[in-house]
């Protein structure tokens, strides 16, 4: 073979064997040792938008532990333990999540849960409990459940280790498993979405950060006209977070230029303007609202607001009185 043979055949070797060598097999987050960001590494390249819910961190909150105050809620907390062996209380650290891009589809979703669980008796139970027991679908080295699809799309779940509990459409359930075995890349190789990341507060207690396809927004617009002024919106970030017995919640949305900025912050401006007065009787929602500041720049337009614990408490309130309003009168007692 010619040296000039020699050097052709190496770089083909090379081009075809390094993208596969770079596609390692994603290190699985461990139970009470991971973050939000390990996890949604999980997550594969073609991934439009992400979640993350800190749960561990939310619980400690005092608003939290007012709510786990309620004897009801204590009670049925202990019932689930009953049942399923999950302290919701301390076995579930995190829950994020995101929407998969699949060919020639609508994009599917996909939940993953970081916690401590016990397989054998969630299988059991479930096998027990569900009329129709879940199909099993070996895919890769996993186990996927498929749920009843005569009700929507199909959907599964999998155990796939001993701390992560993966929920989803069967697509986006298999493009994860991918990247947990190696087979495809994962969020890293999305720059569009990490770039967005960048820009987002990974350290909230809750957070998100979605891309939102041209074709996909201008649909909406003509699916309800009056959402019109979103269809040149091309990012969104949120971000929740509880400090010092307030939420302070900060949401940015993203499109191309000032001017369009401006007329969007225009909108929100003119949608919190409806919304106070449309909740004249509900003077805790209309504190809410007048609570939200609209800022626009040449970069975004920026949704703030910071609500007391106590706020939020009587919002929480008044719900539970309107949804026992609406319950017919014997379950009104057990709500």
């Amino acid at each position: 073979m010619t040296i000039k043979k020699t050097i052709i055949v190496s770089l083909a070797f090379f081009m075809i064997i390094f993208p596969l060598a770079c596609t390692k097999k994603a290190r699985l987050p461990q139970a009470g040792q991971a973050k939000a960001l390990n996890l949604i590494q999980l997550l594969p390249k073609n991934t439009l938008g992400i979640f993350a819910f800190d749960v561990k961190r939310s619980l400690d909150t005092s608003l939290a532990q007012y709510s786990l105050e309620d004897k009801e809620i204590s009670s049925k907390i202990e019932e689930f333990k009953n049942h399923t062996g999950i302290d919701l209380n301390k076995d579930i650290y995190l829950i994020a999540g995101g929407i998969i891009a699949i060919d020639q589809k609508e994009p599917q979703p996909v939940i993953m849960i970081n916690l401590h669980y016990y397989r054998e008796k969630l299988v059991n139970l479930i096998r027990q409990k569900i009329p129709q027991a879940p199909i099993e679908i070996v895919y890769g080295k996993t186990t996927i459940y498929k749920l009843d699809a005569d009700k929507g799309p199909n959907s599964g779940f999998a155990f796939y280790d001993n701390s992560n509990i993966f929920l989803g459409s069967l697509e986006a359930l298999e493009k994860l498993i991918d990247v947990c075995e190696g087979k495809a890349e994962n969020l890293q190789q999305n720059h569009e979405l990490n770039s967005l990341l960048k820009k987002t507060k990974t350290e909230a207690l809750s957070w998100s950060a979605f891309l939102l396809p041209a074709e996909a927004m201008t649909e909406v617009a003509k699916a309800n006209p009056m959402l019109s002024p979103l269809q040149k919106l091309r990012s969104l970030i949120l971000s929740f977070d509880y400090k010092n017995k307030n939420l302070i919640a900060e949401i940015k949305a993203m499109g191309s230029e000032e001017a369009y900025h401006k007329q969007l912050a225009d909108f929100f401006t003119g949608l919190r303007a409806m919304g106070v007065m449309a909740t004249t009787n509900y003077p805790e929602v209309s504190e809410l609202l007048n609570r939200i500041e609209i800022i626009s720049t040449a970069e975004q337009v920026g949704l703030n607001f910071s609500l007391p614990e106590d706020l939020l408490i009587k919002l929480s309130d008044r719900l539970k009185k309107e949804v026992e309003a609406k319950l017919p009168q014997g379950t009104k007692q057990n709500f």
